[in-house]
């Protein structure tokens, strides 16, 4: 094959354009082609260049020379390469495959993951989960070792202020010997291991001599505590072998769950909640209609082209929807849009669902319902569709027509979590499509995941020896899911993309060590990938995450402090923190039991140079809230507008709209005095059975993004729905 020219290269590229650098898509597949034939100053040229496929081809080596800066996708697969180091070249990195390159081996997969930060799919397979645990997990050990291995042998050999010259050549002795004595992993992973030392090593050395090197990115391997290879429905044990990627992962037997002790609280609100039996204030009386027994005996049907299993020890039912979710929507999502800026909080009861009862039984109102989420939107529409948890179930319900969509159910469990994500599943064609995974905790500290457009929990891990108590995806990473137990530790995992099969990875990338109990969780929106807030049983926290710390655990860095706190006694603990969540970049929300109102105040002023474990939270504003005793009813924000929700022991939802005070507010002026509400909803008292339900208590409210419907979730298996106008 003569040398690649200008014209050959445009004839085979797409768009069709008379210049390389207006090229998306190039196909040399077939073409014979030899190194020497690849033109490097002609490839850079390829500037908005996305795809490129060289498969099929005599190639021994890909050109160190060539720069591709929005190279997506690299196929060069049937050829001669002996390296992929030359790979770094191309950051910008989705896919690759390489296949057919017979010197190429299990070692080469993990230096791509090192090399390729954005690398997703490598070979035809998803490889989310495992290159996360490549460049965090693994890259955290060997350079532990690494520099183990320097103080114990050669950092004794220094003088107290070494010049760069005795640095170098008391190094030499150690990069000489550093990759033979580091040991790691499995033998088919020895060649990979050596390099990565290599790197780490040099890396050490040039931060002593106090020139940063960075060549290469977070390294690869197994690690034996962290990698948990799951199938569907079934848990695996922790231990893994060489995770090549050709070869699928051996099906290890499911583990038996213990129950596990939970929070008093949790177990005896029921008890000792002090329920008041005032009169209701409103004119209205609503029929409260349990769920149709019928609707939860439904047997799942398997897929028929994935030949899936439904999971052991669970069921999951779906109860017959008279109309489609989608249907009656509105398509003008302008018009919704200009409408939300308008829409104030009038509200009207709509449904009051009994869809958690045990055995399905109406009498049940002793189930206490803990968290509820929205379905993220797939398309433009907003989302109406509202899971929720509470006793042995997960529901899915559609608060447009009140059907209870799907129903997830555990014996014995108590769900008291959830959370949803969205990711990109790959078919076997390579087609692909988002779907919601919707993960759930709580009694056994066992993470469900969930598709539930397709009936199934396609797999569990267990996360916590303790109880799970909150859980939430990072916004920034749509695998990266963080939970916190009753065991005192918050667990980033990744739960990795379910295959075309529902075959998954999961890997524990971080744990955080937390005083006591975590009861709520947020990401620092600035600095999604670097700060975790919680709101804890003795007080609110923050962690720096960073996951290319060297350390795979976590102190907090500081704690705040709040002005309630100087009115402690005896009697009074104001230190659980069981509201917290982020109205904007820098404005919080947060309540804690007992103290009767709710704090706005600023992330930027209160961590602004922290140089103290105790710092103290920058208070804006003070909205007046319900003088109750009872903790655990947590607040919500509003994705859409400076909005707050949050129910008390009566059964009112209180509504804050600081859309007035909007400016005052991002400059940081601090408002005095105790401010009202926008409005109190009163609890309308629905009756069941002829007899009219009273007051209860609210844990937690949620808003729909478009601010269509506000659902509230009751300590008495009652969820209630109003329709916003």
């Amino acid at each position: 094959m003569p040398k690649l020219t200008t014209e050959i290269l445009l004839k085979n590229g797409l768009p069709e354009s008379s210049h390389l650098k207006n090229l998306k898509t190039l196909n040399l597949s077939k073409m014979q082609l030899e190194t020497k034939d690849i033109d490097p100053g002609l490839f850079s040229e390829m500037i908005n260049l996305e795809e490129l496929n060289i498969s099929e081809n005599c190639l021994s080596e890909i050109p160190e020379n060539i720069s591709l800066p929005k190279l997506k996708v690299l196929n060069f697969s049937d050829n001669q390469v002996e390296d992929v180091t030359p790979l770094r070249r191309f950051p910008a990195l989705e896919e690759v495959m390489y296949e057919e390159n017979l010197y190429l081996t299990v070692s080469d997969n993990y230096k791509v993951c090192c090399l390729l930060p954005k690398l997703r799919r490598l070979n035809n397979k998803d490889i989310t989960c495992l290159a996360n645990h490549v460049r965090f997990v693994n890259h955290r050990e060997l350079s532990s070792r690494v520099e183990i291995y320097w103080e114990k042998n050669y950092k004794d050999k220094l003088p107290s202020e070494p010049t760069p010259a005795v640095i170098k050549s008391v190094s030499k002795e150690f990069l000489k010997t550093v990759a033979n004595h580091v040991k790691y992993g499995p033998n088919s992973l020895k060649d990979f291991t050596k390099w990565k030392v290599n790197i780490l090593a040099e890396e050490l050395i040039s931060s002593l001599l106090g020139n940063e090197k960075i060549d290469a990115e977070p390294e690869p391997a197994n690690d034996d505590k962290t990698e948990i290879p799951i199938t569907p429905g079934k848990k695996r044990n922790t231990r893994d072998s060489d995770h090549d990627l050709g070869t699928p992962s051996k099906r290890l037997q499911t583990s038996d769950i213990l129950a596990h002790s939970l929070s008093p609280r949790k177990l005896s609100r029921l008890q000792e909640s002090p329920h008041k039996s005032s009169p209701t204030r409103s004119k209205v009386n609503i029929t409260l209609t349990p769920i149709k027994k019928k609707a939860n005996i439904t047997p799942v049907k398997e897929p028929g082209k994935r030949h899936l299993s439904t999971p052991q020890k669970v069921s999951l039912s779906s109860t017959p929807s008279q109309k489609g979710i989608n249907e009656e929507r509105s398509a003008d999502t302008g018009r919704q849009k200009r409408e939300l800026k308008k829409k104030g909080f009038d509200v009207e009861p709509l449904h009051f669902l009994q869809c958690h009862s045990k055995s399905n039984s109406s009498d049940d109102f002793r189930t206490q319902l803990w968290s509820c989420a929205f379905e993220p939107s797939l398309d433009s529409l907003p989302s109406k569709v509202v899971a929720t948890c509470g006793g042995e179930s997960v529901c899915v319900i559609d608060c447009e027509t009140g059907k209870v969509l799907k129903k997830y159910k555990v014996p014995g469990e108590e769900f008291f979590a959830l959370c949803w994500t969205t990711v990109t599943m790959i078919g076997n064609e390579g087609q692909k499509r988002k779907i919601n995974i919707l993960a759930s905790g709580g009694k056994y500290g066992v993470i469900r995941l969930m598709n539930p457009k397709v009936n199934m929990c396609y797999g569990e891990i267990k996360a916590h020896k303790k109880a799970i108590s909150i859980m939430c995806f990072s916004p920034a990473y749509d695998t990266f899911l963080f939970t916190g137990s009753y065991d005192k530790r918050i667990i980033l995992w990744d739960i990795g993309v379910p295959d075309c099969e529902y075959n998954f990875r999961a890997s524990q990338l971080l744990t955080v060590d937390v005083p006591s109990t975590p009861l709520r969780l947020s990401l620092v929106p600035p600095s999604l990938d670097q700060y975790l807030l919680a709101g804890c049983e003795d007080g609110c926290y923050v962690w720096d995450i960073t996951l290319d710390k060297r350390q795979g655990k976590c102190s907090y860095l500081a704690e705040f402090n709040f002005p309630i706190y100087k009115k402690e006694s005896k009697d009074k603990d104001f230190h659980v923190i069981d509201g917290l969540a982020f109205l904007n970049d820098d404005l919080i929300a947060s309540k804690s039991s007992m103290q009767g109102s709710i704090y706005i105040w600023s992330w930027k002023k209160s961590f602004l140079k922290p140089r103290s474990k105790n710092l103290d939270a920058a208070v804006l504003a003070e909205f007046k809230w319900s003088q109750t005793d009872l903790p655990y009813l947590t607040l919500t924000t509003s994705s859409e507008g400076l909005n707050i929700f949050c129910g008390d022991e009566a059964g009112k939802v209180w509504i804050y709209d600081l859309e007035s005070c909007r400016a005052e507010l991002q400059k940081g002026v601090p408002f005095s005095g105790l401010k009202e509400p926008t409005k109190v909803i009163n609890w309308p008292g629905p009756i069941s059975r002829k007899e009219k339900m009273e007051e209860t208590v609210i844990n937690t409210v949620l808003v729909n993004s478009a601010k269509e419907y506000l659902v509230a979730l009751t300590d008495k298996n009652v969820i209630a729905i109003w329709k916003i106008v």
